[in-house]
């Protein structure tokens, strides 16, 4: 609850996400889709990177095991 109250679950809400849309692009999107994916993946992992540098290692970590195959996966 006290994440609620303080608004920090917000910064969890887009890695979630990206770990959910990768599994989709991964599961379910035609190749077109995915190319359109993949490059809006790319920008997005970029920003995390950058405006989450604490989160990043352990972000990037269940990202490669999505990559991988592994499902629902979450922070």
């Amino acid at each position: 609850m006290d994440l609620l109250r303080t608004g920090v679950e917000g910064k969890f809400c887009k890695l979630n996400a990206i770990l959910t849309f990768k599994e989709w692009l991964d599961d379910f999107a035609t190749p077109e889709t995915q190319a359109v994916g993949e490059a809006l993946l790319a920008r997005e992992l970029e920003e995390v990177r950058q405006q989450q540098p604490r989160a990043w290692p352990a972000f990037w970590a269940n990202y490669q095991r999505t990559v991988a195959g592994e499902r629902d996966l979450y922070f």
